[in-house]
């Protein structure tokens, strides 16, 4: 399967590393705002794939790996070579399949996929879809994954002073994500599983936490659902090494003739 990666950061150099040396998928183009990123990445791959714009890569490639930004994903969504039988969409920074509902509508043929990641439970949520009465996530966060965020910088909050752990956030999602547009991809993949217009977000940021943690509770005619997820930072400090897993999970499960979940 031919592959092209968009963004070189922690997720797509890592993502490349395991393209590399896997039989069943050849690397053919990559893509970053940044070409030194690409330059490095090449040098230490044993397959040289090549520097591409973005629609040409789209157009070369039958599965392309989105690993950059929401601005990418919008980028990339508005490409005439995607929308194509043959061909696969892994997102990572699935906020912006949600900034446009537009887009992401008008894609009819293109398989998106999307790495649970961060999400503990997706499978039981999204089989009662349909049946939401209410749906909440609290994210807590080190300060570090929340700096420079528009709603950090609007509301002037001071995240070096902090002693104790703060809500800083409480809202639906469309200001999660005009407040922090680097921070909701579990909420997006979230939402775009369970079909709930009324999920309600609480970010809070903790100088003394270690790990990014996701608490979610549905609750509906079927019960509740609560779960707990305490995920390490990557190298990004706003992305979780569970994503990089999660992605990498997809890639095996390509070649897998059993598949366990919904």
């Amino acid at each position: 399967m031919k592959v092209g990666i968009v963004g070189c950061g922690f997720i797509g150099t890592e993502l490349s590393k395991f393209i590399d040396e896997n039989n069943d998928f050849k690397l053919i183009g990559l893509n970053d705002i940044d070409k030194s990123k690409v330059d490095i990445l090449i040098k230490n791959l044993n397959q040289k794939p090549k520097l591409m714009e973005t629609d040409e890569l789209i157009h070369k490639s039958e599965l392309i790996i989105e690993s950059a930004s929401t601005e990418a994903v919008e980028k990339i969504l508005k490409s005439k070579n995607l929308d194509k039988k043959h061909k696969k969409l892994l997102v990572m920074s699935t906020g912006g399949l949600i900034k446009d509902p537009n887009l992401l509508n008008k894609i009819k043929n293109c398989l998106i996929l999307l790495p649970s990641g961060a999400i503990s439970g997706l499978d039981a949520i999204k089989s009662v879809v349909g049946k939401i009465k209410s749906l909440r996530l609290t994210t807590t966060k080190p300060i570090r994954g929340l700096e420079s965020a528009p709603h950090i910088t609007k509301n002037r909050i001071n995240l070096k002073n902090l002693k104790n752990k703060k809500v800083i956030f409480e809202g639906n999602l469309k200001e999660a994500i005009i407040g922090f547009p680097k921070n909701i991809n579990v909420a997006a993949t979230l939402y775009l599983a369970s079909k709930f217009d009324d999920m309600q977000v609480k970010i809070i940021a903790d100088p003394t936490a270690i790990y990014n943690t996701h608490e979610i509770e549905v609750i509906g005619d079927f019960g509740k659902i609560k779960t707990t997820t305490n995920n390490l930072p990557s190298e990004n400090p706003r992305t979780s090494y569970l994503a990089l897993l999660s992605a990498i999970n997809i890639l095996k499960n390509m070649k897998n003739n059993i598949k366990i979940g919904n």
